[in-house]
């Protein structure tokens, strides 16, 4: 499918233009085009529209990945390894009995975690994802708390003062995120500063903590510190982490779950 047959949305070798792009950090536009067998002209076409689309960022030679200052657009990171955290968040739905009571922190991937628990039963969900109510409102019995604050309609999410001090009142028994990244030596990181603050308050108060991040987060560069992956209860992941990172695993006591 060349660019332009999108409907709006990536098309598949724009998707896997961004993968290579998230594993390598940088990546020449002539090796794309013998990658895909198409032309260089095509894969600028690809690149300009990923550019323009806050996806990746154009640099003389080739495309590479966004500055630790930027992340790409709720709605363009909704639609990129949808699949894979499709998966994830499968696995870590598996892990949270009925009857539980839980934060469900913001982002594409705990929308996708909020889909996955539409089928427990008796859940009482905290959460400050705007966009995970409704796909929370099949789940039978569930109780849901939208965490007060100001509204981020760009990450579809309340943050600020107000809605960490909503977290607080709270000690639930299971607290769900994700992060922009996790770092060599398990830094885990977001993008903003508020985002970062409501991760915090849900690790404080959660009596196990699971991590749900696509084997691209540990590529990635971050800029605001939430944590260490120490700190965490579980790992849930589509691919194995690098080895210093299993090794913290290993060392702290935190489970592993690969998809």
């Amino acid at each position: 499918m060349e660019a332009g047959e999108t409907n709006g949305n990536a098309s598949p070798r724009q998707r896997q233009i961004v993968d290579m792009v998230g594993v390598r950090g940088f990546v020449p536009i002539d090796e794309l085009a013998r990658h895909f067998r198409v032309t260089a002209q095509t894969i600028r076409t690809d690149v300009n529209r990923l550019c323009r689309d806050g996806m990746l960022r154009r640099y003389h030679g080739g495309v590479g990945l966004l500055s630790t200052q930027d992340n790409a657009t709720f709605a363009k990171r909704r639609v990129l390894r949808h699949a894979e955290k499709a998966r994830i968040a499968g696995l870590l739905a598996g892990h949270v009995p009925d009857q539980a009571s839980l934060f469900l922190h913001y982002g594409t991937t705990m929308q996708a975690v909020a889909a996955a628990l539409a089928r427990h039963r008796g859940l009482l969900v905290v959460t400050n994802n705007v966009g995970a109510v409704a796909t929370l409102r099949p789940a039978e019995g569930t109780q849901i708390l939208l965490v007060g604050g100001r509204v981020s309609p760009a990450e579809q999410c309340t943050q600020g003062e107000a809605a960490t001090s909503f977290i607080d009142q709270f000690n639930a028994d299971f607290g769900l995120l994700s992060v922009g990244s996790v770092g060599p030596d398990g830094t885990l990181y977001e993008f903003g500063y508020e985002v970062a603050e409501t991760a915090r308050a849900i690790m404080a108060n959660s009596k196990q903590v699971y991590l749900a991040v696509d084997g691209q987060k540990f590529e990635r560069k971050g800029l605001v510190k939430i944590g260490h992956i120490g700190d965490v209860s579980a790992l849930f992941t589509d691919r194995a982490p690098p080895a210093a990172i299993r090794r913290v695993l290993k060392d702290r006591g935190v489970a592993l779950h690969v998809t």
